[in-house]
């Protein structure tokens, strides 16, 4: 007589799954929502305390040269932890943001880069246009430059103020907006002069990625905002208009009551506008539309520079992981990770644990009455997940049974002769 092996595969637990929510067949729980229900629990109700110690791997990060951070893919790994070693040599792991930039602060270095002023005489003024049709031989601009226009006769209206200009051809272009009909008659003369949109220029380098900060004063007063992304392009921003409910000119009224909000302040408005190279230090981008430093005025580059080293300190924050010092090569860093269980894909698959099928049958039940509103069967299948949970967790205490507590006196230190006690480590 032959005796059948017990059974731990998504067949058995399928089965006891529906003897405990007494749904034998199809039409009471399909093998789909059966299987959802059994995934959802493994994958994401399974106790953390339970798996958390039975899936312990170790993870490895290659770096790579002038750069300090990698991902970490959350939905497959659960959390992280230390001991951490870089090519097999224990290094030092963070959690805490504060002790990790104490130990590595970004310092800025401000630098300041002006731009080319250009210049140029108005010949003719074409009337009536809307928009006005300005001629100046061999103009130079570019489409969204900003001028400021003065000295022009006859048709004053135009003098003293600023204007985005639209590139008809070399020797012409347009002021947009900006309907002439009623205007005087221009008699002759006028000058324009602006400032290039166009930045192209070098900073010492290395410096970190996402870090970048750029910032100057247009010819109307306001700010100009650019910023890095962290993969080596620069954004112009524009923060959201701000807005007050009750509108401020509400009648009657009510001091006190308004309610000043930017419309989403977390939200801004980016625009892809060129690039940097964090490690050559070069910078290529072109201001927006209507966009560009105001007279006199010079862009303020914040960067935060760096000495490149072999590094020897990990701070594991945001699902983010930051190497210090940045590395030139790639090196191999080692953490423990605890992974996230694998959802059941085949009718003969398993529980990472042979042990947990009872208790994943328990639990999956559990959640298919309480989806049903029957808390009283709830109540009685409770007995039996407190039972297997018991087991399992009884398996888990035996084996942590003998484990040594590290303490001052007996834990081991890396060795003094492979990094000094400056902080600097081994290069």
């Amino acid at each position: 007589m032959t005796i059948t092996q017990a059974d731990s595969t998504l067949i058995a637990i399928r089965k006891k799954v529906r003897r405990l929510t007494n749904s034998p067949g199809q039409s009471s729980l399909t093998d789909a929502d059966l299987d959802e229900h059994i995934n959802t629990f493994y994958n994401q109700d399974f106790p953390y305390a339970i798996k958390v110690d039975q899936m312990k791997t170790v993870y490895s990060i290659y770096t790579k040269p002038y750069i300090d951070r990698y991902p970490l893919d959350v939905n497959n790994f659960q959390g992280v932890r230390a001991p951490m070693y870089v090519d097999g040599i224990q290094g030092s792991f963070y959690k805490d943001r504060t002790q990790f930039f104490n130990l590595w602060p970004k310092i800025p270095t401000l630098f300041q880069q002006g731009t080319e002023t250009l210049s140029g005489t108005i010949t003719g003024i074409a009337q009536p246009t809307n928009p006005t049709q300005i001629t100046s031989v061999n103009h130079g601009l570019t489409t969204g430059a900003v001028i400021f226009i003065e000295n022009v006769g006859g048709m004053t209206q135009l003098n003293d103020t600023y204007f985005t200009i639209t590139v008809i051809d070399a020797n012409t272009f347009s002021l947009d907006g900006i309907d002439n009909t009623a205007f005087g008659a221009y008699t002759s003369g006028g000058t324009w002069t602006g400032n290039s949109q166009t930045f192209d220029f070098s900073l010492p380098g290395p410096f970190l990625a996402e870090e970048v900060t750029i910032g100057g004063i247009d010819p109307f007063g306001n700010a100009i905002q650019i910023r890095d992304n962290g993969f080596g392009r620069l954004y112009y921003i524009t923060s959201n208009a701000q807005t007050f409910t009750p509108a401020l000119d509400t009648n009657p009224a009510v001091p006190g009551m308004y309610n000043g909000n930017l419309g989403n302040p977390g939200l801004l408005q980016p625009t892809d506008i060129g690039s940097v190279d964090y490690v050559t230090g070069d910078f290529n981008f072109v201001l927006p539309a209507g966009v560009s430093l105001g007279s006199g005025e010079v862009f303020n580059i914040r960067v935060s520079q760096y000495q490149p080293s072999r590094p020897y300190t990990l701070l594991f924050w945001n699902n983010e992981f930051i190497v210090r010092p940045v590395p030139t090569q790639v090196h191999k860093i080692t953490v423990e990770i605890y992974q996230t269980p694998v959802q059941f894909m085949a009718t003969s698959s398993h529980p990472i644990i042979d042990q947990w099928w009872q208790y994943l049958s328990y639990g999956t039940a559990c959640e298919i009455q309480r989806e049903r509103n029957d808390f009283e069967s709830v109540n009685q299948l409770m007995e039996g997940m407190k039972r297997q949970e018991a087991l399992v967790l009884e398996r888990q205490g035996v084996e942590e049974i003998g484990q040594p507590n590290f303490t001052l006196f007996n834990s081991t230190y890396p060795n003094p002769y492979l990094s000094n006690f400056w902080g600097q480590g081994w290069f």
